[in-house]
């Protein structure tokens, strides 16, 4: 008797993660997760939670360059990391390519301490999904 109400419910569950999948169009390679180095921003518990203080993705690699987009608390950067003139090159969620100072990023971690990142994938709309290593962490405190 409990089958009959268990089995709906696991299809049930399932169903969003299946429509979920058919927005993405595919993997995306060549590029990593890093986080936000906190401690070199001095970013503060409210800077963290509201955004101010988050350096901006540029158009070139170069102070003065124009604005592209905020960071956020996960930075997509090339992989192997390419850097020039102490900036590093980045993808930002819309899919266009940006750079960010060099200092602003931090590798991301797990709870025993080594390191991790992502995989990225692309949805249909052009804007990038990431999914987090088993264990990472984005507060790289």
């Amino acid at each position: 008797m409990k089958l009959k109400f268990i089995l709906p419910s696991i299809v049930m569950l399932c169903g969003p993660t299946q429509s979920h999948a058919e927005g993405v169009s595919g993997q995306l390679s060549g590029y990593q997760c890093v986080g936000l180095n906190i401690k070199e921003l001095r970013l503060s518990q409210d800077d963290l939670r509201t955004g101010n203080g988050f350096p901006w993705m540029l158009a070139a690699p170069r102070l003065g360059a124009n604005p592209v987009a905020r960071v956020s608390s996960i930075i997509y950067v090339a992989w192997p990391l390419t850097v020039e003139n102490g900036f590093v090159k980045t993808l930002t969620y819309g899919g266009r390519t940006a750079w960010v100072e060099q200092n602003a990023i931090s590798a991301l971690r797990r709870s025993d301490g080594t390191t991790g990142g992502c995989a990225l994938s692309r949805r249909s709309d052009g804007r990038i999904m990431f999914h987090l290593d088993p264990g990472v962490g984005v507060n790289n405190e």
